[in-house]
């Protein structure tokens, strides 16, 4: 970064004009987030937020949205500031089905990720939708040398839409990378044989790698009978989702279940579930979170109020209806 000018006001000015350009272009073109900007520049994150909100007042950066399939920077700003988040992907989704939704926030997750993942590098991944768009998504580049590990158990009976084992191959296709199954089921009827499971050595390594990887991908799942029924594919536990929607369930992230505050909502229930727990994302790396819809607002708003995200992908009906939550 270039040395601040004393004497000449001009000089002065076109410094700092210089300065709140790169500082959005390292923003909003290439995506780092304000923490690596700072180090970048070495300046503080909060500096860093100061001069983007300067690069718009003086219109070095300009903001508008008019088309589907845009981004919503105000949106973004206003989650990243609230919420503490590294970086926030709001797709303008007005007139746009879900299904473009999904495809365009796995193209953003994908970005993101690719901008993200360096030599070495450990990926932990969940499943469903919007984890399969992202990693479509995704710019191969087999160089990198990278590990994908899988971050939670699988169904008991194969659903096409949940496909864990072709979520790894696509993922080792592009990068050539090594992929460290989590040979457990998701769900298991006895908590204690849970412990006993995660203690074996393969699980073990699974999850261990899981805990530490650079980056974590998942989906959010919101509390609807459509939504158990798809994430519990070949389980029989309607007992206990009911016992969840009447204590309050809100959503779930990892398939560990959380009310609309981030609180746990049954830690009995979580204990029967093969995976990172929710106190491991929050000590996680990057927790990169992809979900949207307007009937996803509660589950995305737990998340973010449990602190167990760090990155989020979503739209602005989910936003707006995260509004109207949060004003509740």
């Amino acid at each position: 970064m270039a040395k601040i000018p004393k004497n000449n006001n001009q000089d002065k000015e076109t410094y700092q004009l210089e300065l709140l350009a790169e500082v959005a272009s390292l923003y909003y073109e290439q995506d780092l987030t304000q923490k690596e900007i700072g180090d970048k520049l070495f300046i503080s994150r909060s500096r860093v937020s100061r001069l983007l909100t300067a690069a718009k007042k003086r219109g070095v950066v300009t903001i508008a949205i008019h088309h589907a399939g845009e981004r919503s920077f105000e949106l973004e700003r206003m989650l990243e500031r609230k919420y503490r988040l590294d970086k926030a992907y709001v797709l303008n989704s007005n007139n746009l089905s879900y299904s473009d939704v999904l495809r365009l926030m796995g193209i953003f997750a994908a970005k993101y990720i690719n901008n993200q993942v360096k030599n070495n590098h450990v990926i932990g991944i969940t499943w469903g939708k919007s984890v399969s768009h992202t990693i479509a998504a995704l710019n191969p580049n087999p160089s990198l040398k990278l590990e994908v590990v899988q971050a939670i158990g699988g169904t008991l009976v194969q659903n096409p839409i949940i496909n864990i084992p072709s979520l790894l191959q696509t993922f080792m296709s592009k990068f050539d990378a090594t992929a460290i199954y989590l040979n457990a089921p998701l769900y298991v009827d006895d908590p204690q044989t849970c412990v006993q499971l995660k203690a074996e050595p393969a699980i073990a390594y699974a999850l261990e790698k899981a805990r530490n990887a650079d980056i974590i991908l998942t989906g959010i799942g919101e509390a609807s009978e459509e939504t158990f029924q798809y994430m519990w594919f070949g389980f029989d536990i309607n007992k206990e989702l009911n016992q969840l929607l009447k204590a309050g369930v809100s959503g779930s992230i990892c398939a560990q279940t959380y009310d609309i505050n981030g609180t746990p909502v049954s830690s009995v229930f979580n204990s029967h579930v093969m995976g990172i727990t929710l106190e491991e994302l929050k000590t996680a790396k990057k927790v990169v979170a992809v979900s949207g819809g307007r009937r996803k607002a509660e589950a995305v708003l737990g998340a973010l109020r449990g602190g167990y995200i760090d990155v989020l992908v979503t739209d602005s009906q989910c936003v707006n209806e995260m509004v109207r939550f949060d004003k509740n």
